[in-house]
């Protein structure tokens, strides 16, 4: 298999600290070892050199721009931008230039979400099917486990990164407030904050129209037959319905599949007479005329009105209906309508977004030769991912979430508390946070990652400081582990930890590491600090540099990093394992290998059972198993049943005791063609162990 690293992150920090603080003198995360004597350092000297670490790392990184800004005691004390939004063009950016913020988004729908449950409109421990949400699951998915990312598998019980489920939260909100997510976020947040720069990513439809065989006086009369036929729905009236339906009129599932009638007029009139109401809201309607024939597109919602129940709001969706001209009438002939997730089409968001585009950064990814390519902007909006926005806009979100304008305490509070797992473990997600303690520090962050743009923020409270940072790249983020949940294995966030944090934590000077010395120099230096308190930041950071070279492709610096990495953290079985008696074992697997190993109990025991192999995603790469004399699978390595091997997530490891009674059986263990023993595209394991072993227990 081939590299497997999990996309990923980004950046972080906080600022601060009045007054002098004694350091060393650091310069950029890539830049000179300096263990020269400490300095005073005022607050504008730490920007200065933090704002050299930006431009270095942004360069390391093949970036062609970020913004970031630092936010202290609720005000925004720093905002800046590094290198070209648009490089074609030679546009710098600013503080006021916009990115796509991908996930970060998700923040956001935490505070509508957290407002719905502190308004007693939605509860955390709600079935998700109470909102017609229905996904495969091995018990009940509520809507804390959508939103704390741990609805996988069995649902509580461990924490899995899902985008895609995390968007259907879309109709969580949309069936409890009736309302679309969109909607809510413009007048819950964005319009009372002033957030003037920040805008769903929803482009308006590009009119279908031909300027040279457009029929005014045709697109007039269309235009007329859709708004009667919505109409006949917003008044309950089926007749009017039925007169602007051609006889053989159906429509394609926007969910795709099959073709469906797309009114059944027995039925619709059933249901008006029982008392259910229709209000259907269309916006930006364009219509195309060609002879007989014309299409129209526009955006719409509606709300249905229940007898028996709430009001629900369906949609929105971009429609696309067919009409044709018989007997002298427009008949609709074929409907099409798409889902569009959380967003809301108005002539406000219209405006906003248009005015956002002004300022928007050109989005930029590295080609297969790693050189920085134009391409294409992401389309879509969700709560998981999909806003627009600044820096300065996001520093008024942050504090406003400080200042509590949106929840109370508590109900924040409940956002920011890390999820507890069924088994009891912490797990790194809160409700629409990632959450983190370091050495009594907590850390509340989120990223946004896509091709073509990454951002991140990261408050810490306990210094009341929050950094904002957003690229018109994903190479912000990729360097992060984001599978671990661990917001220090961004290079530049950890920059900005050892400038403006780290120094007063630790009460000394933290310096950088040369990664550019020979191999000797580099393992010296990370001998030098191995007893300190922080020398677990240089580890992560190690794993972090790694990940660099690989995305910005420079295999061979990558390699020489494995190997420091694996001489330095790989260390010898553990004790307990060494001293006990060995049944059978397949040790140091190199790639491509299916490996045997025939054993055999003459009475029924407990065995021990250790593994270490490479899984990602619930799939195994590397792993091994046990058979009985007749070929069944006894025991098996599953990723879900792993925990990590250190050096990288997809390291997977397993240490368990099980009964086997009397019998022949065989030992196996198969690898998949790279990141084998001592062949690794990644950082090894902490245990120089690459296999399957049986023991005596």
């Amino acid at each position: 298999m081939k590299f497997k690293a999990p996309g990923l992150v980004a950046l972080l920090m906080t600022f601060a600290l009045l007054g002098q603080a004694l350091f060393a003198a650091v310069v950029g995360a890539t830049g000179a070892h300096t263990t020269g004597p400490t300095e005073d350092l005022s607050e504008s000297a730490r920007i200065a050199r933090f704002e050299a670490q930006l431009e270095s790392l942004r360069q390391d990184l093949k970036i062609p721009a970020y913004s970031a800004a630092i936010v202290k005691d609720q005000k925004v004390i720093w905002a800046k931008g590094f290198g070209y939004a648009d490089v074609e063009n030679k546009i710098p950016a600013t503080e006021h230039t916009a990115y796509h913020l991908a996930s970060l988004t998700k923040t956001f729908a935490s505070t509508i979400l957290m407002q719905l449950v502190q308004e007693g409109k939605v509860k955390l421990d709600d079935p998700v099917s109470k909102y017609g949400i229905v996904l495969e699951s091995e018990g009940v998915i509520r809507v804390r486990h959508l939103f704390s990312h741990t609805s996988e598998g069995n649902p509580g019980e461990r924490y899995s990164y899902n985008g895609n489920r995390f968007a259907e939260l879309d109709k969580v909100v949309q069936r409890a407030s009736g309302k679309s997510f969109g909607e809510l976020l413009i007048a819950n947040i964005l319009d009372p904050l002033g957030m003037n720069e920040t805008a769903p990513n929803v482009p308006k439809i590009v009119s279908t129209r031909s300027p040279n065989t457009g029929d005014q006086a045709a697109e007039a009369e269309v235009k007329a037959a859709v708004m009667d036929l919505v109409g006949g729905y917003n008044s309950s009236n089926v007749d009017q319905i039925e007169r602007r339906l051609a006889p053989q009129q159906n429509r394609f599932r926007g969910e795709g599949g099959f073709l469906t009638s797309f009114v059944d007029a027995s039925e619709l009139r059933q249901a008006f007479k029982a008392g259910f109401k229709v209000n259907m809201q269309v916006h930006n309607l364009e219509v195309a005329v060609y002879g007989n024939s014309a299409i129209a597109t526009f955006f719409a919602g509606t709300t249905v009105t229940n007898p028996n129940g709430p009001p629900r709001t369906e949609g929105p969706w971009r429609c696309s209906y067919f009409w044709n001209k018989q007997d002298g009438a427009w008949k609709l002939v074929h409907a099409h309508q798409s889902p569009l997730g959380g967003a809301v089409i108005t002539e406000k968001h219209q405006q906003r977004f248009d005015t956002i585009q002004r300022v928007l950064a050109q989005p930029y990814a590295l080609d297969r030769e790693f050189k920085v390519t134009k391409i294409s902007y992401p389309q879509g909006f969700s709560t998981s991912a999909g806003l627009i926005s600044t820096v300065l806009d996001m520093a008024k979100y942050d504090i406003a979430i400080d200042q509590n304008k949106f929840l109370s305490k508590e109900t924040q509070q409940l956002a920011f508390t890390p999820t507890v797992s069924t088994k009891g473990e912490s797990l790194p997600y809160g409700l629409g946070w990632f959450t983190q303690d370091y050495k009594g520090t907590k850390m509340l962050w989120h990223y946004g990652f896509w091709t073509g743009n990454s951002s991140f923020i990261l408050k810490v409270p306990e210094r009341n400081m929050t950094f904002i940072i957003m690229a018109n790249s994903d190479n912000l983020t990729r360097p992060t582990d984001l599978g671990a949940g661990n917001a220090l294995t961004s290079p530049v966030g950890l920059a900005f930890l050892r400038t403006f944090i780290f120094p007063e934590k630790f009460g000394e000077s933290i310096p950088d590491i040369s990664w550019n010395a020979p191999l000797a120099e580099l393992k010296n230096q990370f001998n030098t600090i191995a007893a300190k308190p922080y020398a677990e930041i240089y580890r992560t950071e190690l794993a972090s540099k790694f990940r660099i070279y690989q995305s910005v492709g420079q295999p061979n610096d990558a390699t020489q990093l494995i190997k420091i990495y694996g001489e330095l953290y790989s260390k010898p079985m553990p004790d307990d394992l060494v001293k006990l008696p060995v049944i059978a074992q397949i040790i140091q697997v190199l790639d491509n290998e299916d490996k045997t190993q025939s054993f055999s109990l003459p009475s029924s025991q407990e065995v021990r059972i250790f593994a270490i192999g490479e899984g990602q995603a619930g799939e195994m790469f590397d792993y091994g198993w046990i058979e009985d004399n007749k070929g069944s699978r006894v025991w098996e390595m599953q990723a879900p049943k792993t925990v990590l091997a250190g050096g990288v997530p997809k390291n997977k490891k397993v240490d368990v005791v099980i009964t086997l009674p009397a019998g022949n059986y065989k030992l196996r263990y198969k690898s998949d063609d790279s990141h084998a023993f001592d062949h690794w595209n990644s950082l090894p394991p902490d245990i120089n162990f690459w296999g399957i072993a049986v023991y005596k227990k």
